[in-house]
């Protein structure tokens, strides 16, 4: 089933995103395809070791399919980027699933198999690419039951698209506006009841989650595979070589493959099992002290291309089924609407 009103309660069903299989490559130079099926087999193993450990603990884990590279060719018969994170264009509110903003050049969606086989289950499946909801970018959401909290900063190119999107989600919700610089999911994740994982972008939290336990990770070391050159000059999967001609084919047909790893702190996008079970692709260990002294336990595992993609765990998975239901942890607050709940920094 659909249904989702938080980020930390049990999980049961989700989608784990995936890249393209190396025959989408037979095309390209070999100085470009190489480095590409490298990723590939990389994501094959990463990705297959956290499948196996969500399915081992009775997660059902659903991934994309990939029948012909035809559905995936957008602009000038260029490939568009893998459907490698779910979490960029689908969102689950309560018993609805959202699949929103996707390149309209493309034939359908990349994840039409299993949104499919849910219509078909009669799920609450939505595709509202001509209303507000639609400009709505799902990494900077996040859902705390009866409070959602949205991220201006991100939304900032839409904002008036996005507030009527605002307007009516709070019939049902208390939407808050909090500023966190971006993709939230890079900045922050509430982890459990009172429990937040940080990044050191943000450190205060004392308007949007008063009393809230938060744990702020450093600035943090070089925690990349790929070792980027000044003009990113990207360097061969594995090792320091620069590659010049897979620079370019990024900067000409895959500048939107790629993010701003730099600034991404993924030892705090987590996927949460529940909570007492968090999965993270990197350890930063003060961190996971502190976790287990709240009785939760770091899971590790480790995802070799996310420079490249630019994903933790919770950009590579969307929560469809967890469960619970929509209650309110901050009735305090009052009634249903749209607030500004600026914290300091």
């Amino acid at each position: 089933m659909i249904n989702s009103n938080f980020g930390f309660t049990p999980l049961k069903e989700v989608w784990l995103g995936d890249t393209y299989p190396e025959s989408f490559y037979d095309n390209l130079p070999n100085e470009v395809a190489d480095p590409l099926c490298q990723i590939t087999q990389w994501c094959q193993e990463d990705i297959g070791k956290l499948q196996k450990f969500l399915e081992g603990r009775g997660i059902k884990v659903r991934r994309p399919q990939f029948d012909s590279i035809e559905d995936h060719l957008g602009k000038n018969d260029q490939l568009v980027k893998p459907p490698i994170t779910p979490r960029d264009h689908y969102l689950v509110l309560d018993k609805t699933l959202y699949s929103l903003h996707h390149n309209e050049e493309l034939k359908r969606d990349r994840w039409h198999h299993v949104m499919d086989e849910y219509k078909q289950l009669g799920y609450d499946v939505q595709q509202p690419k001509h209303l507000p909801i639609n400009c709505m970018a799902p990494p900077s959401i996040v859902r705390i039951g009866k409070d959602i909290y949205v991220d201006p900063d991100a939304h900032e190119k839409m904002w008036g698209f996005c507030c009527q999107a605002m307007v009516e989600l709070a019939k049902k919700y208390r939407v808050n506006i909090c500023s966190t610089g971006g993709h939230s999911d890079g900045i922050f994740t509430p982890i459990a009841p009172n429990v937040i994982g940080s990044s050191h972008w943000k450190t205060d939290y004392s308007v949007s989650f008063p009393d809230w336990e938060v744990f702020s990770c450093p600035m943090p070391k070089e925690l990349n595979n790929f070792i980027p050159y000044q003009n990113k000059n990207w360097s061969i999967p594995g090792t320091h070589d620069k590659n010049e001609e897979f620079s370019k084919w990024i900067a000409a047909d895959a500048s939107d493959w790629i993010g701003e790893f730099q600034e991404t702190v993924f030892e705090v996008n987590m996927l949460v099992l529940d909570e007492k079970n968090v999965v993270a692709m990197k350890d930063h260990p003060p961190l996971t002290k502190w976790l287990s002294e709240r009785g939760i336990t770091l899971h590790i595992f480790d995802f070799r291309p996310r420079a490249f993609f630019d994903g933790g765990w919770h950009c590579l998975t969307l929560d469809i089924h967890r469960e619970d239901t929509l209650t309110d942890l901050f009735p305090e607050r009052g009634d249903n609407g749209v607030y500004y709940r600026e914290d300091m920094g």
